[in-house]
């Protein structure tokens, strides 16, 4: 229910006098009995009072009469009708109307006071409106007639018709494709697509204080149409762009009766595209058209850059300047449009503390710019029709300054380039797997050397044979600074079988299945991978040749997803690769009793090669080239093992072992890429495969029987570049 007398009208008088400049109000402060009769409203006013202080005078004179009644709504209505005489309706934080709101006879003044704002749909028999604080929207049509006032720190959206003036204080934000009567701005106008722009019957004023934030879109821009005078007295023109267009097209921002003035300088933070406007008798046009700022430029990665430089933009009519290619007619996707009022202020503590604010002379912009994409059609062009060849290409060259290198970076998908990496860490533990498995065969035949004895590790005879299963469990991440971070995990199983050749020999094969998932930013994989290998051990008493080789069969899938600026692509790569490993290892028992103690070295050899494969999926779609490394590596390290006969007759063996791996030969990882609409080959760079890194390997082992072994590993590895980690199950039976 609405409250009524909740403060004087005389106060809220002095208020609004404050802050439309000052004007004076002497009787404000006397007494309501003192008051004289306010002027009538169809009083001319003296020629040397401007319109804006005539109506200001008329609502003060209905502000301070003794017979205006305040009525204050704190919460939501659906209907109401005010009195009969002269009605102060204020809205404040909570109230809203989802019907009609009829001020009643009399005189009539509407208050907006929420800081939250809300929807006028149906507002009837109002001489005016003043918007304290708060985003509001106004649909009704013909009210208002004395004028609208939006205060510093308000904001008013028009979609129908005020049949008086509109007032915008600096600080103030309006919008809106309804029709007005004269329309003087000191703070913020917004025209887009998506609210239209105002149709003014009068006159148009933009302040020097005031921004006109324009858009412009595939389909063009909207037009402020003014019958009057267009008035530009220094006024900022603020152009936002929304969408793929062409990269030269003509604009028409006002059309009018006559234009005077000019704006005072134009804001275009866009990146390739510069704003020009152009100044008729009776309209104001705005060109917009490509710059000669190289697209690289903007890139603040060196994949990015890479990219830029590989991009063939296509020729503009009339532009010799423009590189030499083909373009092609095309519609882009329509996108999501994302439409905003600047915020309001918070609210001020009292109405006369908001008029107070409001009569601050320094200039207030948004950074809040309403924009939107509709459907492109064929626009007009300074030069002739002409699309870009790319729309991924069009959105980036009309993209932003701080867009831009986003979408340089998005585009150039440098997570290509960490999947040889990555791939090759995560087939590490099937390698792992094979030497786990031989440091775990039966050493009977090495328990004497000399003086010394080296453990039995495992369970079996002289002439036995064995088959494990090993569950696999891996991860890591592969970082480079520049462009992220590429994470992957591996699960999966191997199955072995070796058997003795003779007093020195054991020979084995493995086979495996494992799964791998890749995810980086704006990036997901899936890698299914196929293992065989062999394997063969030698032991002549203390000294272990251990040797190795498998082969892995990889078949991989992408979705990578690039979203900028209104452009969005989810883009899908499918792909071949192999990989193969090798390895050779030579270890020293110095251990005695039930103590190993072996130093060890090994060379090690991996291969990795990957299919060119074509992304699907839409304009910002790769060609990804095939890809070839290999590399020799070398460790050096040291291992420790216990066994410790329990008192049910099982063995317990901790283990331990610590590696220093030096990787040889090129260690940088590239990968050559291109466009598949409208680029050149680029190269992206990838983390570099570690030049030295730590591994370091740590398990226990429980022999139940004399056939049966359970052991559980932890493994990981730590590179400049890239950090790995694994945990391995593993069950044992020899026969």
């Amino acid at each position: 229910m609405p409250t009524q007398h909740l403060f004087a009208p005389k106060h809220l008088a002095l208020a609004i006098s404050l802050a439309m400049g000052g004007v004076a109000l002497a009787n404000a402060e006397q007494s309501t009995e003192a008051i004289e009769q306010p002027p009538s409203m169809e009083t001319t006013e003296q020629p040397e009072t401007n319109p804006k202080q005539q109506a200001m005078e008329r609502l003060q004179g209905f502000l301070t009469d003794a017979s205006t009644v305040p009525i204050t709504f704190t919460t939501p209505e659906t209907l109401f009708k005010g009195t009969d005489v002269n009605d102060l309706i204020t809205l404040t934080d909570g109230a809203s109307f989802t019907g009609r709101l009829d001020g009643g006879k009399g005189d009539n003044v509407l208050f907006l006071n929420a800081a939250d704002g809300g929807t006028l749909n149906d507002t009837r028999n109002f001489n005016g409106l003043f918007v304290a604080q708060g985003n509001w929207t106004l649909s009704s049509k013909g009210d208002f007639h004395e004028g609208v006032l939006v205060n510093s720190g308000g904001a008013l959206t028009n979609l129908g018709s005020i049949k008086g003036d509109v007032y915008v204080q600096n600080g103030g934000s309006f919008a809106g494709k309804g029709t007005l009567g004269n329309l003087e701005v000191g703070g913020l106008l917004t025209v887009n697509a998506a609210l239209g722009a105002p149709r003014v019957k009068g006159n148009l004023h933009l302040a020097p204080g005031a921004e006109l934030a324009y858009e412009v879109t595939p389909a063009g821009g909207q037009t402020i149409k003014v019958d009057g005078t267009a008035q530009l007295d220094g006024a900022t023109l603020k152009v936002v762009a929304a969408g793929e267009y062409p990269q030269s097209s003509q604009y028409k921002i006002i059309e009018a009766r006559e234009v005077k003035g000019e704006f005072g300088r134009i804001e275009n933070d866009l990146a390739y595209m510069t704003a020009t406007a152009q100044y008729n008798k009776k309209s104001v046009g705005l060109t917009y058209a490509r710059n000669g700022e190289p697209i690289q430029n903007l890139a603040t990665s060196e994949n990015g850059g890479s990219l830029g430089e590989s991009i063939i933009e296509p020729e503009t009519p009339g532009s010799p300047a423009a590189p030499i290619s083909t373009p092609t007619m095309q519609t882009p996707a329509p996108a999501s449009r994302a439409d905003a009022i600047p915020a309001a202020s918070p609210a001020p503590a009292s109405v006369a503390t908001q008029a107070e604010d409001a009569i601050s002379v320094e200039s207030s912009t948004s950074n809040t710019i309403v924009t939107s994409q509709t459907s492109a059609v064929i626009p007009r062009s300074a030069s002739g029709p002409t699309r870009p060849i790319n729309a991924a290409v069009a959105a980036l060259l009309t993209s932003d300054k701080t867009t831009a290198p986003i979408a340089l970076d998005q585009l150039a998908a440098a997570s290509n380039a960490n999947l040889a990496k990555a791939t090759l860490s995560s087939i590490t533990p099937v390698s792992t797997s094979m030497l786990s498995a031989m440091r775990q065969l039966d050493n009977h035949s090495a328990l004497t050397y000399g003086s010394r004895s080296s453990p039995r590790q495992a369970a079996g005879s002289e002439d036995s044979g064995r088959v494990w299963i090993q569950a696999l469990g891996h991860g890591g991440k592969v970082d480079r600074d520049a462009d992220g971070i590429l994470q992957h995990a591996t699960q999966g199983l191997v199955v072995g079988a070796d058997w003795r050749l003779d007093e020195h020999w054991h020979v084995g094969l493995i086979g495996g299945k494992s799964q791998t998932k890749f995810d980086a930013r704006q990036y997901d994989g899936d890698l299914d991978s196929w293992h065989f290998g062999a394997y063969a051990m030698r032991q002549d008493g203390p000294l272990s040749l251990r040797l190795g080789a498998t082969y892995a069969s990889h078949d991989g899938s992408s979705t990578r997803r690039v979203a900028f600026k209104g452009f969005s692509d989810r883009l899908k790569g499918n792909y071949d690769a192999h990989t193969q490993q090798a390895f050779a290892e030579a270890g020293f028992n110095l251990g005695r009793d039930n103590l190993t103690l072996e130093p060890f070295a090994s060379l090690g050899y991996q291969r990795y090669q990957r299919d060119s494969y074509n992304e699907k999926g839409g304009d910002a779609a790769l060609k990804v080239f095939g890809q070839t490394r290999d590399n020799f590596s070398s460790t050096f390290g040291l291992r420790l093992a216990q066994i410790n006969t329990l008192d049910n007759g099982m063995y317990l063996t901790p283990r331990l072992s610590a590696g220093w791996k030096h990787t040889f030969g090129e260690v940088d990882s590239d990968t050559r890429q291109q466009l598949r609409k409208g680029g050149k080959r680029f190269e992206v760079t990838g983390a570099a495969l570690d030049r030295n890194s730590l591994s370091v390997d740590a398990g226990l082992d429980l022999g139940l029987s004399a056939a049966h072994t359970l052991g559980v590993g932890l493994t990981g590895e730590l590179g400049n570049d890239s950090r790995t980690y694994g945990v391995a199950g593993q069950w044992r039976m020899a026969f």
